[in-house]
Parts: C-alpha cells; structure tokens; sequence
C-alpha cells in the first residue's frame, strides 16, 4: 500500500506535465496559423511574424523546462525556490503586475483578437498561475506549497471573473449586444420613467420582471446618470453579491478567517460559470443570514426573500423554500448531531414561509386542476383572455400548462452545438462535479456527518433543482450558457458551506499534505472557473469614436426628419432615448424587439396579425430595428445576420422580418452598430 501511494503523486504530476506541454504545442500552433499568409519572407511569414513567433515559442520552451526542473529536478528546484524567495518581499506587486499585464492582453489590447484560440488562452491563463503559485510559497520553502497553488488559483479566477465584467463599462451609444441596449431601457422605466416623452394614458410596459428591475433601476435615481455609469452598476451587480453569498454562506470562523475570506472568491467564481441572475442570489444571501436566528426573526426574512424570487421568474416559486429546509436539517445535524421535532418544526414553518407568496398558490392550483380532471371528470379551463396573460396564470394547472408547452423543446442543446459548444450537460459537469465530488468526498470519509433525512432532502432538493434547470435550458430561447441552471448552482453553494463548517475547515491544511484525492478537487475547484473566464472572455469590436459619433448623428438626423410624419419605432436600441441621443423623441412602447421576439417563439398568430395591419397601414414613419434579412437558418451555418441561434433566427425571419420588408424597406444599414433603419414602401416623404 506503501508503494501504491508514494506513486501517485508522481503518476499525477507528469499528467499535469504532459497536459501542459501539450497545452503549449497547441497554443502555438494557433499563433502559427494567424501567422500564415502574413507576407514571404520566411514561406508565407513576414518578417515581423517570422520574429515574433520566434519569441513565443522561445517562451513557451523556456516556461516549460521551469516547470520540468520544479517538478522533476532537486536541483533546478532549489534554483527556482531560491530565485522566489529573493523575489518574495515584492511577491504582491509582482501578481498584480503578471495579471494586470495577461488580462489586459486578453480583454482589452487590440492583439487579443489574434489570441483568442482555446490553448492560447490556457497557456495564458497558466503561466501568470505558476509564477503567482511560485511568488506565494513560503520563504525558505523546500518545496512548492499546495496552498500557495490554491491561493493562486482563486485570487486568479476573481480578478478575471472581475475584468470579463468591466470589458462593457464603456460610453458606446449603442448596444453592445442583442439585448443590451432594451434592457437598460426596461431597467429605467420604475425609477426613470421620467426620461421619456410619453404622452400614454397606461403605464409604460416593459418586459421586465420587478425583481431585476427594481435592483437594476436603482442607478437611475441619480439623476442624468450617464450610460457609462449604468454600465458599472451592471458590473457590480454580476460580481459583488456573489462574492457576498460566499461570505454569508460560509460562516467566519475566529480560527479559519484567511478559509472564509476565499470562499467569497471562490462563490464569485463558481457562480460566474451560469452566471447566476443576481435576485436568486440576493434571495440566497437573505435565507444564508438568518439559518440559525430565532424563529420569530427568520421567518419574515425568509418570507421576504421567497416573496422577491417569486415575482422575479416564476420557476423560482419553490427555490428558497427548498433551500431553507436543505439547510435546516444541515444545521439541526451540525449543532445537535441529528434531527428533532424542533428541527422539522422549523423546517416546515420556514419552508412554507419561503413558497407563500406564489409556490403555494402553483400547489394548490395544480392540486385542485388534478382533482377535477381526475376525480370529477372536470375539464379545467383556461381562464387566461390572451397569451401574454396565459403565459403568467402559472398557479392553476391549465396556466403552468400553457408555460412549459407555449414554446418548443430543443433537445439537443443538451449536447454539444453551435449555441453553446460544450452543450448544457457536459458545460455544467465542468462546472460542478468537482464541488459534487468533494461534497461526496468529505461525506464518505465522516468528515462531514450526515443522517438519513438530512440526505433525503439534499438529493431530492438538489435534483428538482437540477431537473428544472437542464429541462428549462432546452426550451427555445435557451441553452446558450448554464443560468437556466442557476437554483442548481445556488443550492450547491450553500451546501459547500455547510461542509466546510462541519468538517473541511479543521482539517484542510492536514487533508492537503495527506491525500492527493482532496488535492485534485480543490485544484479543479480553483482552477477552473478562471480558466472558463479566460477563454470566454474578450474586448468588444467597436468603430472608432470619429465612426460612432457619425452614425450617431445620421440616426438622429434621420430620426428628427421622420417625427414630423408619425411615430418613429424603436423596436431596438431604446437606450439611445433613455440617455437623451435622441432628443425629447416621443416614446412608441409598442413591438419592443425582446417582447417580439418571445412572441414569435411562440408563435403567437394573433399577435402578428395586429403587427402586419399595423405595418400595411404605414403607422409608423420610421423603424429603427436591428438588421434584417430574409434568410432561413440550417445548422452549422455561418452568417453574421440575425440570431445565431437557429430555431430562434428563424422564427424572427417568418413573423417579424417578412412582413417588415413585406411593407417597409431599408434605408440605411449601419452595420458596424447593428442597427438598420426602414421606412414604409408607400409614402410621400424621404429622410435621407
């Protein structure tokens, strides 16, 4: 047994070798092929290439024989420990230097196009991680520190999960993305409404959910806040309450404070790889901060927090309900070591408070949907007069029915695709197995107890919420990344915290110098979520200010013109009125593209018909839209035009653009902003 365990780590560490030397070949195979056709001085190299490819692969060589001598050479080992020790009074300014310098490479020089290749990008991310791995080892140190590897590893995954948010803190009128520009326009209509010149009897409508636009909108309280600043309370917004989540669900012990500090590195991290939409997460942090105050104190928090998360997103109605009735029988068995009637007294009465406002109203609903049809031959009908207010009435059978079946099933985004190239299963096993696997770890080694009911209600709460997530990343609309997934992801966050309290934080540094198991998983733990970002993460294509500021202009021109014929459109890039580029512009609320768009997945035939009358009879003067074309999608096929999704794009192309060009044609394609702007067929008027 002896000599099976001594030659483990050996076995692991030339895996690890070989991964990255592997990593390196490839990483410069992809700089070689940007490098080809580039001129003829060496083949199709030109001289500048030829030398710069030089440099890396010199690099790339001389980075891998470092790391062939730590791990394989006493003596070349000592040479690098000891060259770290003389740099380790300036190891912090020299990390900040080495990440400073890599994410800048990657999210915001203009090379970062050139290395966008998958093992370019992990050679990137790795080398900063060895040097900061090498920095944070102790002095006088015989050997590179684990810990030293793990510190790393999630100061890392942090700082970049940081800076892939702040790439779209920028002053770029237009939308940086399909939805962008709409969203910062629903989010000002609670506390912004003011902005508009809208002269409508009825409330603006927005197709936001209060929840995100109540957190959302609380930047445009101040007043003529810039579109830059709206921008960082986004970022804010996707990096700091996850951060928050970690600290409150891993509790601060006196004797583990430098522990509880990374976790909150660590849940930003881990819940950046959905990412995570920040309610559940502020609904998370509320159910976490009272799960071991008194009752009387609990349940009005828990309540508030299962009231905001359902009217959020109505598949949330069950989430903290579930949540605080996992971490009820986690506690009763951490403090007393089991469970008492005490315990599933408050369970029940914190989960019932959790579900009150709509998930009680969904059981009810179905419960009495199923009992007529089952019991008295009943047929339930929906009640709903439209299916805008079909698609909400999910608290009776017939309404939740509606919900889940309005739109279709597309079963292979599971699998890997062109949406989402690793496909939901295997992006979110990446994710999360090596935290499921720590968590089982612990368990079966009785480093962390658990009783029977106390198990029960991990796997049935853990897999409802898994269920949920991956059935609902297959509807149309989704499957681009894992926030489908996120109650999921919550839940498992949550439970980390429990383990690591009951019996991961005693004895971690014990656990890492004894077994290579727990080393692994907290490796894979770290490391992963950084890279994910790494490689994910880019600077956005933007024309140049001078470009900018003419489109710009063209479209106020343009816009200025039309207004005096009728009502201009925005079906997209609202935003451009929410900050003023458009003047005192009257405001159409109709045919807003993200309300158009869920329509036309669902193939809403009543809806379009008002829309074609609306467009035939020339109603609008203008349209300002995203750029169209009538072009049908198979898979695998490569356009810039229209949503990369298939089913998606295609079903844009048969309600919204058809008709649209049946009767409006083009005028002007700025499409280096993404906006094209039509006018009707039949009118007695331009604006060029």
């Amino acid at each position: 047994m002896r000599k099976s365990k001594a030659a483990r780590p050996a076995v692991l560490t030339y895996v690890v070798f070989a991964a990255l030397a592997v990593s390196f070949v490839l990483a410069g195979a992809e700089i070689f092929g940007h490098a080809w056709h580039s001129g003829f001085w060496l083949g199709r190299l030109s001289l500048k290439w030829a030398v710069t490819l030089l440099a890396v692969y010199l690099f790339l060589l001389a980075v891998l024989a470092a790391v062939y001598a730590a791990l394989f050479s006493k003596h070349g080992k000592k040479k690098l420990l000891d060259l770290f020790s003389a740099l380790h009074p300036w190891r912090w300014w020299l990390i900040a230097l080495v990440l400073v310098f890599s994410l800048w490479l990657v999210f915001f020089s203009s090379y970062a196009f050139l290395l966008r290749g998958f093992f370019t990008r992990a050679s990137i991310y790795a080398i900063p991680l060895m040097l900061s791995t090498g920095l944070l080892t102790g002095k006088g140190a015989k050997s590179f520190d684990w810990k030293a590897l793990l510190l790393a590893g999630l100061i890392h995954a942090a700082v970049i999960v940081c800076a892939k948010a702040l790439i779209l803190v920028n002053s770029f009128p237009f939308a940086l993305h399909w939805s962008e520009g709409n969203r910062l326009w629903d989010y000002s209509i609670a506390f912004g409404s003011q902005r508009y010149n809208y002269s409508g009897s009825e409330p603006i409508f927005a197709q936001i959910d209060p929840g995100r636009q109540l957190i959302w909108g609380l930047v445009y309280l101040i007043p003529n806040v810039p579109i830059w600043a709206v921008r960082f309370w986004n970022a804010v917004l996707i990096t700091v309450p996850y951060a928050l989540l970690g600290w409150v669900a891993f509790r601060p012990l006196l004797e583990h404070r430098r522990q509880w500090l990374l976790a909150g590195f660590w849940a930003l991290a881990f819940l950046t790889q959905g990412p995570i939409y920040t309610p559940l997460v502020l609904s998370a942090i509320l159910v976490a901060l009272v799960r071991r105050q008194p009752i009387w104190l609990a349940l009005p928090v828990v309540f508030l927090a299962g009231h905001y998360v359902s009217i959020t997103r109505y598949n949330w109605s069950f989430a903290v309900g579930i949540w605080v009735v996992m971490l009820c029988f986690c506690d009763a068995v951490l403090q007393n070591g089991g469970l008492t009637w005490r315990d599933w007294l408050r369970a029940f009465a914190l989960g019932l408070a959790g579900i009150w406002t709509r998930g009680a109203l969904i059981i009810q609903g179905v419960v009495m949907g199923l009992y007529n049809q089952l019991v008295q031959g009943i047929q339930v009908v929906d009640t709903s007069s439209s299916p805008l207010e079909g698609s909400q009435a999910v608290e009776n059978l017939e309404g939740l029915r509606n919900v889940v079946t309005q739109q279709p099933f597309i079963w292979s985004r599971l699998l890997p695709n062109e949406v989402y190239p690793p496909g939901i299963l295997l992006g979110l096993a990446v994710a999360t197995l090596p935290l499921i696997a720590l968590l089982v770890w612990l368990a079966r080694q009785g480093y962390w107890k658990t009783v029977f009911w106390q198990r029960v209600a991990l796997w049935l709460g853990l897999g409802a919420f898994l269920v949920v997530g991956v059935i609902a990343s297959a509807k149309v609309g989704g499957g681009a990344d894992l926030h489908n997934v996120d109650m999921f992801f919550v839940g498992l966050a949550l439970v980390a915290g429990v383990a690591w309290e009951s019996g991961l934080a005693g004895r971690l540094d014990a656990l890492l110098n004894s077994s290579p198991t727990l080393r692994s998983m907290l490796f894979f733990l770290a490391v992963l979520p950084g890279l994910t970002a790494m490689v994910t993460g880019g600077p956005q294509r933007l024309p140049d200010a001078e470009r900018t500021e003419f489109v710009l202009q063209r479209v106020q021109g343009q816009a200025a013109c039309a207004r005096q014929y009728g009502d201009v459109l925005l079906m997209d890039q609202r935003q451009l009125l929410t900050f003023g580029y458009l003047g005192d512009l009257p405001l159409v609320v109709d045919y807003e593209k993200k309300f158009v768009m869920d329509r036309a997945m669902a193939g809403d035939a009543a809806y379009f018909e008002q829309f074609e009358a609306d467009l035939a009879s020339g109603h609008f003067s203008m349209i300002i839209s995203e750029r169209h074309a009538i072009l049908y999608k198979e898979p695998e096929m490569e356009d810039t035009l229209g949503d990369g999704k298939v089913e998606e794009n295609n079903a844009w192309v048969h309600w919204v653009t058809e008709p649209l060009l049946r009767h409006y044609e083009s005028i002007s394609d700025y499409r280096d902003v993404g906006i094209e702007i039509f006018l009707p067929k039949e009118r007695n008027f331009d604006c060029p």
